[in-house]
């Protein structure tokens, strides 16, 4: 009995020794940084934010004229061989008056990613995004640029396009 444990112990011995030593790594990437159980915000270039686009915009212009011009124009008697023209005369009132007024008012509302493409001193960032939709033979294209301040970034890594500084925003 203790000759076939001891054959099953030395046997077992030399398979461990004989297998090459493994080495574990972590399926988690530590350079990520953040936490398992909560969103990483972005921070460096290269990551990316969502831009809730509300902008709205109107103008108002009032305009108003108003000209007068009068003429009098006139000639007496005539003398000598024309002596025989009347006093005569002409009169003319001109009066203008106009109003105008122009309204003009626009709304844009969309949602698009943009990337933090340079980081800036003071915790800001310089961040660019371009989004183009095409539909039933039209293009829409949307860029965006501008300047955003770190705490601005909700946990969700969404912004207002109402805090971002130095704002370009095309539609086409």
């Amino acid at each position: 009995m203790k000759r076939p444990l001891l054959l099953v112990l030395i046997t077992l011995l030399c398979a461990t020794c004989a297998a090459p030593i493994g080495v574990a790594e972590s399926l988690w990437d530590s350079d990520a940084g953040g936490s398992l159980y909560a969103n990483v915000k972005a921070h460096r270039p290269g990551d990316l934010l969502t831009v809730i686009i509300i902008e709205n915009s109107s103008a108002s212009s009032d305009a108003k004229t108003a000209t007068e011009n009068e003429h009098e124009t006139g000639g007496g008697p005539g003398e000598g061989a024309l002596n025989f023209i009347p006093l005569w005369g002409f009169k003319q009132k001109t009066k203008y008056d106009g109003e105008g007024n122009t309204t003009r008012s626009g709304q844009l509302s969309a949602v698009m990613s943009v990337r933090i493409m340079e980081e800036l001193p003071g915790g800001m960032f310089r961040i660019e995004g371009h989004r183009e939709v095409k539909r039933n033979g039209e293009t829409d294209q949307m860029t965006l640029s501008g300047i955003i301040r770190s705490r601005d970034i909700t946990p969700d890594n969404t912004i207002s396009s109402a805090a971002i500084a130095d704002a370009v925003i095309h539609y086409e």
